[in-house]
């Protein structure tokens, strides 16, 4: 059986929409299962918003040191540790964008999309040539109560492209995309990285042994998503794929369970790629 194959058995047992884009950094060979597919991005829409920040800060019009001040009406819920802590915190932008990304803190991401501008994050991403990705406003729960395309919609295939080139250092500035992959090391690792041969903690191995992550996950009632990179060794070696595996429309009673139907269906599909790249 392909690795195709594999992919549309997993769809046919998963109890809603799925999409998958993954690409060989070696070889450049891809597999699509509904890669232009328009779905729900959750959190995953934050990589842009951290896009954006980049690029203002390489064009000079922002700074990573700038200190940005907690405030109390910039309180909202679910993931994230800032609604816990006390206004008037004050942290550089390079703090806020950090826990963006390695925890999905909703609060950093709605201050960071006031502090680059929304029309600027959607602007750039039309500039990049990413016409399907959008992001339509600030993280609004009621909104997406009623709506998880609220926050924000895009295809497998265009997140693909846009995590392959932060990862080969083709976007703004390759300090840029070293530093955007340090912000999200290791976010996933219960999804894609969920079934990968990954090193018990403290193991003193080569790097080029060391099986590396970094993504951006998403999650909303029904739905899960990921982008990331998975590689081995010096990036420079392209001994790795990039991958996003988007779902949607889950029946089942939303627990917010590590095991949601989402996650493992994430996680299996990786581990199919990681056979298809690493084991040929």
């Amino acid at each position: 059986m392909s690795t195709l194959q594999a992919i549309t058995q997993i769809a046919a047992e998963f109890n809603g929409r799925l999409a998958v884009s993954a690409l060989n950094l070696q070889t450049g060979e891809t597999i699509r299962y509904h890669a232009d597919d328009i779905f729900p991005t959750a959190s995953v829409i934050k990589l842009p918003v951290l896009l954006t920040l980049m690029q203002q800060v390489a064009d000079g019009q922002a700074s990573l040191a700038e200190p940005l001040m907690l405030r109390r009406a910039d309180k909202i819920g679910g993931s994230g540790l800032l609604q816990h802590l006390t206004p008037g915190l004050v942290m550089p932008v390079r703090d806020w964008a950090y826990l963006m990304m390695s925890i999905s803190d909703n609060l950093a991401t709605n201050v960071l999309i006031d502090h680059v501008g929304l029309e600027a994050v959607q602007s750039w991403l039309v500039d990049h040539d990413f016409p399907n990705v959008h992001l339509h406003r600030k993280i609004d729960f009621g909104a997406l109560s009623k709506d998880i395309k609220d926050l924000g919609t895009a295809t497998a295939d265009d997140l693909t492209r846009m995590i392959t080139a932060v990862f080969r250092r083709q976007l703004i500035t390759p300090e840029a995309c070293t530093e955007m992959l340090r912000m999200m090391d290791g976010v996933g690792s219960d999804r894609i990285g969920r079934y990968l041969p990954f090193s018990p903690f403290g193991t003193d191995e080569p790097d080029a042994e060391k099986l590396h992550l970094a993504g951006k996950t998403g999650s909303l009632k029904g739905m899960r998503a990921q982008t990331a990179v998975v590689w081995y060794g010096e990036w420079q070696e392209a001994n790795g794929f990039a991958i996003t595996v988007m779902t949607e429309d889950d029946p089942a009673p939303e627990k917010w369970s590590v095991d949601a139907a989402g996650v493992v269906t994430i996680g299996r599909i990786a581990k199919l790629i990681y056979d298809d790249v690493f084991q040929k």
